[in-house]
């Protein structure tokens, strides 16, 4: 099973733990499961793009609205 699986459409992405030191404004990192590490880049409104890290790139998992309790809408998966 990869590991996009594992995150479900209407997720709540408050769920993960951030990861202060390494985030910044408007990039923030988090423990997703197994230890995964996500990837959350938000805009200055109300949208934050959600990505899986790897040492092989990226993949893009969907998209969060604050104004929508931060419940992951999942899209076509893209690597990056």
């Amino acid at each position: 099973m990869e590991k996009e699986t594992k995150y479900k459409d209407g997720m709540d992405m408050r769920q993960f733990k951030c990861l202060h030191d390494i985030s910044f404004y408007n990039n923030n990192y988090y423990v997703g499961f197994d230890k995964d590490l996500l990837f959350g880049k938000s805009d200055d409104d109300d949208t934050t793009e959600w990505f899986i890290v790897t040492p092989y790139g990226s993949t893009l998992l969907g998209y969060s609205l604050t104004s929508n309790k931060d419940l992951l809408e999942k899209t076509d998966i893209r690597r990056t």
